[in-house]
């Protein structure tokens, strides 16, 4: 069994613990301190009930509430809690591992003789983190990590629930499928296409209808999502953590349809430091970069192989960049830009980090990669970024 635990509105929580004058308050927490040109890092549950959510342009979550307390984020803060919240979870199991900086899963299997049942152990350790840090979570009890976090996702804010075989059918009844991890926008319309809007009757279509129409891998996904006999742990397209990932990715969905260009080179930007900060944590390098792009009816998909590896942002970015700028983008020659609401970056052909640098230029580039990543694991997640991010906002 596995227990998962999802921090409810995480940022915005530390935020009224360190100032209680925000508590009970709805909550804004902005990705940088310009109040009107930053978009939603994250929101209180107050805040949520007015429509805010993460991914919003501030702007538009000012007019839902303009009464909204502002707090810029502070990564370093988050962090710090973060870390703290995983060493306290290391004394209930040896099996620990943190998912994002506000999601964390156990392996509790063989712990019932130490800690009671399992319903008991998550309800002590929610209440073990709310008196250490005021903090709410909520945690879901599940065979695979898919259906540990759909029992976090049916049961939020500050809930417990424990998904077996035995209450699975009953629980996912009438439940849409975008709920389930992995199942986007995308996949949720192309399955809809099929007459399979819920969880139940996902689970109750025969796996060779899913693979028929999905391929063999992305149909036995399907299949197996929820099921309690497939050992789905650890989410879609991980490997063992001690073979190494096989590939590195980061996408996001835009709050609407954006279409002003450099908005969309902004958040690629951001994309490709994200991808290439995990892939050096690593000892990595990849020769494959692949982007993904969702437009209003459609998606496109492109990837290149280069002869050099890289895990430099810059450069994933420029190789994205060129695949970015293919005319499928753009629509017909002189067409406007074509309005985007996803985007993804991956890199592929990973291999390890072993060749040192030749060139001084090449020296002095990894050296400067090697002090940004210190101080950003020191001070937190981008305290040092790139300037062309700070274009990210509502400028549209």
């Amino acid at each position: 069994m596995l227990l998962h635990i999802d921090m409810d509105a995480f940022f915005a929580s530390v935020e009224q613990q360190v100032d209680p004058s925000l508590k009970g308050r709805p909550v804004i927490v902005g990705s940088r301190d310009k109040k009107y040109r930053t978009v939603v890092a994250a929101a209180s549950y107050e805040a949520k009930a007015y429509g805010i959510d993460s991914g919003m342009p501030s702007w538009q979550a000012f007019k839902l509430c303009p009464h909204a307390a502002f707090v810029a984020c502070d990564s370093a803060r988050y962090t710090y809690v973060s870390r703290e919240i995983l060493g306290l979870l290391e004394a209930y199991s040896p099996d620990v591992r943190q998912t994002t900086i506000d999601e964390f899963d156990l392996g509790v299997d063989g712990l019932e003789p130490h800690f009671g049942s399992f319903l008991t152990l998550g309800q002590a350790i929610k209440d073990r983190i709310r008196e250490a840090f005021g903090l709410a979570c909520t945690i879901g009890i599940a065979p695979t990590w898919l259906l540990a976090k759909l029992a976090c996702k049916l049961n939020k804010p500050d809930g417990l629930f424990l998904l077996t075989e035995a209450n699975l059918d009953k629980v996912i009844q009438r439940v849409p499928i975008s709920k389930v991890c992995g199942i986007g926008p995308a996949l949720t319309r192309y399955l809809e296409a099929l007459g399979i809007s819920t969880c139940d009757q996902l689970k109750n279509t025969p796996q060779n209808v899913l693979t028929d129409n999905f391929g063999r891998a992305a149909g036995h996904w399907l299949f197996q999502s929820l099921r309690t006999d497939e050992n789905l742990t650890f989410q879609k397209g991980e490997t063992d953590p001690n073979e190494g990932p096989r590939s590195v990715g980061h996408s996001y969905t835009l709050p609407s349809a954006i279409y002003d260009q450099k908005t969309i080179e902004s958040w690629l930007r951001m994309l490709c430091e994200m991808v290439a900060q995990r892939t050096r944590k690593y000892g990595l390098v990849g020769r494959t970069t692949g982007l993904w792009l969702s437009f209003k009816n459609e998606s496109f998909f492109r990837q290149k192989t280069h002869p050099i590896p890289t895990h430099d942002g810059w450069e994933i970015y420029s190789r994205a960049r060129t695949l970015y700028a293919h005319r499928g983008i753009y629509g017909p020659k002189k067409a406007p830009f074509r309005a985007i609401r996803a985007l993804g970056v991956h890199l592929t052909g990973l291999e390890k980090d072993q060749t040192p640098p030749l060139l001084p230029s090449q020296k002095k580039r990894e050296d400067l990669l090697g002090a940004i990543d210190r101080i950003n694991g020191r001070f937190g997640d981008w305290t040092l970024y790139p300037a062309t991010i700070q274009t990210i906002g509502p400028s549209q």
